[in-house]
């Protein structure tokens, strides 16, 4: 059975579920899944000019982690920004995510890690409004939107 995450927004009443790609990125998946024993609760913000695209970020990890940059991204498979789908969770290592909320990513810049997770086309409407409230904050009201994750019960 699929292992499932929640991402919870303070805008909406029911978190939006997500699957974890264990196929694909086993290691980052499971060193996620591990992180979540307890929900991870982390600000965003939104890009500057990406596109429908913003971070997740948490307060630093007790003890060293790997984390993944542009210059050296961590995980199996590589992508661009510009490649993302929407709905992809990217995971970068310690206590940060991006999520690709949209089709609009047009920075052909290396992600910090791989799609870990993916919302499924249900959602994605959903995972889209709560992208733009983010936008929104970011640029016109500058109010602190925040993002958690955690472990889905089945």
């Amino acid at each position: 059975m699929d292992k499932m995450i929640l991402l919870e927004f303070p805008c909406r009443k029911t978190g939006i579920p997500a699957t974890l790609l264990f196929q694909e990125e086993p290691e980052m998946c499971q060193t996620l899944w591990d992180l979540l024993r307890q929900p991870m609760k982390m600000i965003c913000h939104h890009t500057l000019s990406t596109g429908d695209f913003f971070h997740g970020c948490g307060r630093p990890p007790k003890h060293p982690m790997a984390i993944g940059s542009q210059a050296t991204p961590l995980g199996k498979k590589r992508l661009l920004l510009s490649q993302l789908k929407p709905g992809s969770i990217v995971y970068s290592g310690g206590y940060d995510i991006a999520i690709a909320y949209g089709p609009d990513l047009t920075e052909p810049l290396a992600a910090r890690g791989p799609v870990v997770a993916i919302v499924s086309k249900d959602f994605l409407g959903e995972l889209y409004e709560a992208g733009r409230k983010i936008w929104n904050a970011q640029f016109i009201t500058h109010r602190l939107q925040t993002i958690t994750l955690k472990r889905e019960d089945v």
